[in-house]
């Protein structure tokens, strides 16, 4: 399998990841298994911010070094 493919699979692998980890934090906060020191609305925002944009920039980066192996040809 060619660099350029694993890293498509390795960056599709760990934006699942993330948006479990988001549905997983939510989950626990709408259900108050989980506490914040805020209200629930703004930790919730908080949350779902904070994983959009580490989702946002690991898909760009992925995608960034996708097409620099596509292009030395690996």
């Amino acid at each position: 399998m060619k660099p350029s493919n694993r890293i498509l699979i390795v960056g599709v692998a760990i934006e699942f990841g993330l948006a479990a980890l988001g549905a997983y934090l939510l989950f626990h906060l709408k259900s108050g298994g989980m506490t914040a020191a805020t209200s629930p609305e703004e930790a919730a925002r908080t949350i779902v911010s904070i994983l959009g944009m580490a989702m946002g920039g690991l898909g760009g980066l992925f995608i960034a070094i996708f097409f620099v192996l596509r292009r030395r040809g690996s």
